[in-house]
């Protein structure tokens, strides 16, 4: 992330003790650091001033200035960098909710932007497969241009599991005789977590039957149904598949789910729970 006053920077500082091309910021193995850019009034960290040109690895809670010491900003997360998106014309952000990003908004989700478990920025559109989307990437949503921003990959990482991942967990449904409550339980290791009830479970509950129902077909051709049948069976109009759609990815991704955008998979006027028939179960509350 490039600062300073310039308009190419993603964070713009319009102020005269400022540079044009002040400093970047960037995540580099699981850190933030920072590189003053031969600035003319310098680059702070707690008070110190960098020497131009050499990074300096940022703590949690550092006090960071750009040309005066007296106007520091600090650091309050230092976790990874996630998508955004600028509108051409406007300059109105969206940024990502948990890892996921919805173009024109949340409750309107005409595109998704989100990573998938190889670490590949995709760009999901309603009605078609998901493509890789670069950094950079011009879209069009809600009747307006949008600039997606997206984080650099890094390269030669060691994975570590560290946690649930949709390759690695189940999921279980507990639905009661009348159909109206929806219970999901996300399980990995043994460990149990249980997801607050809202009114997208019953949407993944409808795809993950049908996939149980298909476990007989190869892997690739289970589960798929078609989306004017499934908005028939779930007395839907398309945008309130989205936002269900939506809203079930992130609240996934929120528990901790690595990968959790790929719970529903999409195709071309279809949708299908991302998951194979061993990993489901539907029981009664």
């Amino acid at each position: 992330m490039l600062v300073g006053r310039a308009r190419a920077c993603a964070l713009r500082l319009d102020e005269r003790h400022v540079s044009g091309e002040h400093a970047t910021l960037m995540f580099r193995k699981r850190r933030w650091a920072i590189r003053d850019l031969g600035s003319s009034n310098g680059t702070f960290v707690d008070g110190k001033r960098l020497v131009p040109g050499e990074a300096l690895v940022l703590e949690l809670g550092a006090r960071i200035a750009f040309g005066r010491e007296d106007d520091p900003w600090v650091l309050e997360d230092d976790g990874p960098p996630s998508a955004f998106a600028e509108q051409v014309g406007t300059g109105a952000v969206r940024t990502a909710t948990s890892g996921i990003l919805a173009l024109p908004d949340e409750a309107s989700p005409e595109l998704v932007v989100f990573a998938d478990s190889r670490g590949r920025w995709l760009l999901e559109e309603t009605e078609g497969e998901a493509r890789e989307v670069a950094d950079g990437a011009m879209v069009e949503a809600g009747g307006a241009s949008w600039r997606v921003r997206v984080p650099e990959r890094e390269e030669g990482t060691a994975a570590v599991d560290t946690g649930p991942s949709l390759d690695t967990i189940r999921l279980g449904f507990a639905v009661s005789r009348d159909e109206e409550h929806v219970e999901i339980t996300v399980v990995h290791r043994g460990r149990e977590i249980h997801l607050e009830a809202r009114e997208h479970n019953y949407v993944l509950l409808t795809l993950a039957r049908a996939r149980l129902e298909d476990a007989h077909l190869p892997l690739s051709e289970q589960g798929w149904l078609d989306r004017d049948l499934l908005l028939r069976m779930l007395a839907l109009d398309a945008n309130s598949l989205n936002v269900a759609t939506y809203r079930a990815r992130n609240q996934l991704s929120a528990a901790g789910v690595d990968g959790a955008a790929g719970v529903v998979q999409v195709r071309r006027g279809q949708r299908r729970i991302g998951l194979e028939p061993s990993r489901l179960e539907v029981g009664s509350l």
